[in-house]
């Protein structure tokens, strides 16, 4: 039996690099802790990110380089900058359900979900899909799939800060339970006969897609209420997760037919009674 990393879930993490600190300072999606730089910064740099920690009240402390590595645990890639942030986004999925009760439950809600996804770039690319799109909410299993790193920061170039994250122990139970709130489960599959794009959304929707190499595993599929696929044209038999994530999340929030592109988002599904019932509506 292995034991979950006790840092998973957390929401504060290190931040480093230019570009993320600098989005961090700039993103009210996250309180930035404190801001550790490299004596060896460009004085014009160090003068900067000294006004800007002032302006948003982070304290600010220089070290050596070796030391801010020590914290960031990437040399190579952290410029010797480095912040301590807490990510103000994350809930638990009991949060984020009642959320969706009473009034709430007739506003449609659209989630996406990753089995088993567990490069960290690809990761951070979907997180900036979920954002660009405006859905609900990024189901992240505690288990499966890495928590947000470093690396998710970076390829997600700052939209981590703003995207709106529920915690869950594991894939399966999160699925479970938004089933049990009303939601209808539809994973991404290769060789599932009914397109994504020919269906209407149902009024609340979570999309779950698998790894390339494994696909959606036995246990996510228990839990599908529908198994759909993107069309393919020739040979090709699907497409990298991100990219997939990224036609999915737009196509869920009804915004492919507006750039003009043939395929067209169909209608929200009304609620029904049922789901209305599970979700203790008015």
């Amino acid at each position: 039996m292995t034991r979950r990393d006790p840092t998973r879930g957390e929401t504060e993490i290190v931040v480093f690099g230019r570009h993320p600190v600098e989005e961090a300072l700039d993103s009210r999606g996250v309180d930035v802790l404190e801001l550790v730089l490299a004596r060896g910064l460009p004085p014009a740099e160090r003068k900067a990110l000294r006004r800007r920690a002032e302006d948003r009240g982070v304290r600010l402390e220089e070290g050596s380089r070796e030391a801010v590595s020590r914290l960031t645990g990437a040399p190579r890639h952290d410029q010797g900058l480095a912040a301590r942030v807490r990510l103000r986004n994350v809930m638990e999925l009991e949060a984020f359900l009642a959320g969706t009760r009473g009034r709430a439950a007739r506003r449609p809600r659209r989630v996406l979900a990753l089995d088993g996804v567990t490069n960290s770039q690809n990761v951070g690319m979907v997180v900036r899909s979920v954002v660009g799109a405006g859905l609900d909410a990024l189901l992240w299993p505690l288990s499966g799939q890495p928590w947000v790193n470093g690396l998710v920061v970076r390829a997600a170039s700052g939209a981590i800060f703003d995207c709106p994250i529920v915690r869950c122990d594991s894939l399966a139970i999160g699925l479970a339970e938004l089933r049990g709130a009303g939601f209808r489960c539809l994973g991404l599959a290769a060789d599932a006969p009914e397109s994504l794009f020919e269906q209407p959304v149902p009024h609340r929707a979570v999309f779950v897609l698998g790894s390339e190499s494994e696909g959606l595993s036995e246990s996510v599929r228990a839990q599908l209420d529908r198994a759909v696929s993107i069309p393919m044209a020739g040979r090709l038999e699907s497409l990298n997760v991100a990219v997939a994530a990224g036609l999915v999340c737009f196509h869920a929030a009804g915004l492919l037919g507006r750039s003009g592109l043939e395929v067209s988002a169909p209608p929200a599904e009304p609620p029904s009674p049922q789901s209305d019932r599970r979700s203790g509506a008015d």
